[in-house]
């Protein structure tokens, strides 16, 4: 289970198909960068203090 990271969203501005609508800005979120992000050690984001994946050969490094 991969998570998304706050620090990774970006917006996207949406033109609509139909005459008279206005755009609109949506977020886009992306997903952790695992091992390429400097805060990311052992399935575990340090910054946010939060777990992005679970998996039991991560708690047998941890030992």
């Amino acid at each position: 289970m991969i998570k998304i990271c706050p620090d990774l969203t970006s917006k996207e501005e949406v033109v609509p198909m139909v005459v008279g609508r206005g755009t609109f800005t949506r977020p886009v979120l992306h997903k952790c960068l695992q091992n390429q992000c400097v805060a990311y050690k052992f399935g575990k984001c340090l910054k946010y203090d939060n777990n992005t994946e679970y998996s039991e050969s991560l708690d047998e490094k941890k030992k």
